[in-house]
């Protein structure tokens, strides 16, 4: 995992390994370490007719600068000519670019099943932010994300709701880059959707830390976004609450 200067990143490195099928979730992660290198242990085999593994990476200089979010898919099936990532694969070296930044922010409300009472619930899940790219969803892990937090209900709520804001202080807002693994070398280039990411937030219960929403989780949209700027992700309106 390299700089644009040839050199290491200074700072944070973290390196998902995703599988699907379906959309991508992930199986492992791990740091890259000072010179740069990561190795995942014991993975497991890919099953006959299923998509290899595709590896993400977030990086971060300490202090400083952001990279745009590299995405290594694996070849031979949904994503064109090249080689699968299987376990005993070498990926060989995996060059980041540097992004511009920018902030999103966000609100969730929770209610009862008539939509008429505030329910407070706990609300966690943005260590993960989604990237929809070639018809396929891949978790992006974000660095020093925002802990969990509970809605609450007040005067500034809509009627019927507890209600609570968010705000993830900087991410990336270049889109991220993608290649499709080849032993022979591989070469990124910008996703065709654009700097937008999907963000899921989970309800759970104050009383007892179970679900207490239908459904639990929500997926809400935050795109286009515009650098060195706060923008607005869509609300995440959490009903049939207990």
């Amino acid at each position: 995992m390299l700089a644009p200067s040839g050199a290491p990143v200074p700072g944070v490195v973290i390196v998902s390994l995703e599988r699907g099928p379906g959309d991508f979730n992930v199986v492992e992660q791990t740091d890259a370490d000072a010179q740069g290198n990561f190795r995942f242990d014991n993975v497991a085999p890919v099953p006959a007719g299923q998509e290899g593994y595709a590896i993400v990476v977030a990086a971060r200089d300490v202090p400083g600068s952001f990279y745009a979010p590299a995405i290594l898919l694996p070849g031979g099936g949904n994503f064109g000519a090249g080689d699968p990532i299987i376990p005993g694969t070498n990926v060989g070296t995996i060059g980041l670019r540097f992004t511009s930044q920018a902030d999103i922010e966000g609100n969730v409300t929770s209610t009862d099943s008539t939509q008429t009472i505030a329910v407070p619930v706990h609300v966690s899940g943005l260590g993960l932010l989604g990237i929809f790219t070639r018809d396929f969803v891949f978790k992006y892990p974000l660095i020093d994300a925002p802990g969990a937090f509970d809605t609450a209900a007040g005067p500034s709520c809509p009627a019927g709701t507890a209600c609570a804001s968010y705000r993830l202080d900087t991410v990336p807002s270049d889109p991220a880059e993608e290649a499709v693994f080849n032993k022979s070398g591989y070469t990124f280039a910008p996703t065709q959707s654009g700097a937008s990411f999907s963000i899921f937030l989970s309800a759970t219960s104050l009383l007892d830390g179970k679900p207490t929403c239908n459904p639990q989780t929500l997926e809400v949209g935050a795109n286009n976004l515009k650098p060195d700027s706060p923008n607005q992700a869509g609300t995440a309106s959490f009903i049939s609450c207990r």
